[in-house]
């Protein structure tokens, strides 16, 4: 093939992998440029070829995996939305009980409610999950006695 139908060749696979973002075409693409690199230096059509089947495996085994790993990569402490407010200190309102109450949580006033204990309106508390639009919380540990009870 001539090196100008390799460089087509890859523009077309670079216009689908824009379209699908399946991370297959930009290797093929890049396996077109090394059929066309070949196809600058030799003019065998077999060294060309080659040229673009090894360079497609190689793109596809290495570099394929390392992008995915790249784009679906987390970072430490990147909790957004309700995830983000588990563990989050806050201070009550009101009175917490089980059936309800108001906390003040990262500057928003959040209803809550409490497994066990009825907790005081002033105490210091922590959010240990969020149901639906009700934080549910416990009291800190800073807001207990020596006997477990609260303050």
């Amino acid at each position: 093939m001539h090196f100008w139908a390799w460089l087509a060749l890859a523009g077309g696979f670079a216009v689908a992998e824009i379209l699908t973002m399946s991370l297959v075409f930009v290797s093929l693409a890049i396996a077109a440029i090394a059929g066309a690199l070949a196809a600058a230096i030799w003019s065998n059509s077999l060294v060309q070829w080659i040229s673009f089947a090894i360079a497609a495996v190689l793109t596809l085994g290495i570099l394929r995996p390392f992008v995915r790993r790249y784009l679906s990569r987390k970072t430490v402490g990147g909790e957004t939305g309700i995830d983000a407010l588990i563990l989050s200190p806050a201070r009550a309102l009101s009175e917490i009980t089980s059936s309800g109450g108001t906390i003040r949580l990262q500057n928003e006033t959040w209803t809550a409610r409490c497994e066990s204990e009825t907790i005081p309106a002033g105490a210091e508390v922590t959010v240990t999950r969020i149901d639906g639009a009700v934080a549910i919380v416990i009291p800190n540990l800073s807001t207990l006695n020596t006997q477990g009870e609260l303050r």
